[in-house]
């Protein structure tokens, strides 16, 4: 199970997976668990903001499951954020919401273009999908411009579009703070996105220090 959701998120923590796989155990408990994971090979550790530690795969997972070897790799400066976001938006206690798998994007929407299918998505329990755009550390207009950009692209997809009218689809950004939040909705309100689109703004307060460590 926690080969599995390293796997899908493209990384974890301690915390992420003690609340999500290992309820009830201590912090020390779930550490020992990865620990003896990281020894036989199925998880790679690697660091996130010290002196916390993020997963993936291992050398043996990536041979056992055919993965490609750089899903064992460190995250790069953007990936990283990308990617530890997208967890921390899916996995909130009250957000029942999973990222979906390549594959998983394609079963889908088979309708969708390759060019738009690698940023990440979310489906929640209604089957409601959610495109994630992380805020990498841009001017607010310069992530307004980034989201319109990512709305009419897929708005241009006529099974977007109609899953959109029927709030069935929504673009959610998520940045590092309350008041980079309200600048960005500010921005986006400029742009002629948001009466086509459901936006959502969300918070992932420790992505500044992702940001700051990748400059």
């Amino acid at each position: 199970m926690i080969v599995d959701f390293v796997v899908r998120y493209r990384l974890a923590t301690n915390a992420i997976i003690g609340a999500q796989i290992l309820p009830g155990r201590s912090l020390n408990a779930v550490a020992k668990v990865t620990a003896r994971l990281c020894n036989i090979g199925l998880l790679k550790r690697h660091m996130l903001v010290p002196p916390e530690n993020y997963f993936r795969a291992g050398a043996r997972a990536i041979n056992v499951l055919g993965l490609p070897q750089r899903s064992c790799e460190s995250l790069g400066p953007q990936s990283l954020p990308i990617d530890y976001a997208t967890l921390i938006y899916a996995t909130k206690p009250d957000a029942k919401r999973r990222r979906l798998t390549p594959e998983e994007v394609t079963e889908y929407m088979p309708w969708l273009p390759s060019e738009l299918s690698h940023s990440p998505y979310c489906v929640d329990a209604k089957g409601n999908l959610d495109h994630l755009r992380v805020d990498l550390g841009g001017s607010p207009q310069h992530v307004a411009r980034k989201v319109a950009a990512a709305a009419h692209d897929r708005l241009l997809v006529p099974q977007i579009a109609e899953l959109s009218s029927r709030s069935k689809f929504q673009l959610v950004v998520l940045t590092t703070g309350t008041e980079k939040a309200n600048a960005i909705a500010k921005a986006i309100g400029n742009t002629d996105c948001s009466d086509q689109i459901r936006i959502r703004l969300a918070i992932v307060p420790r992505l500044s220090f992702l940001l700051l460590r990748s400059n």
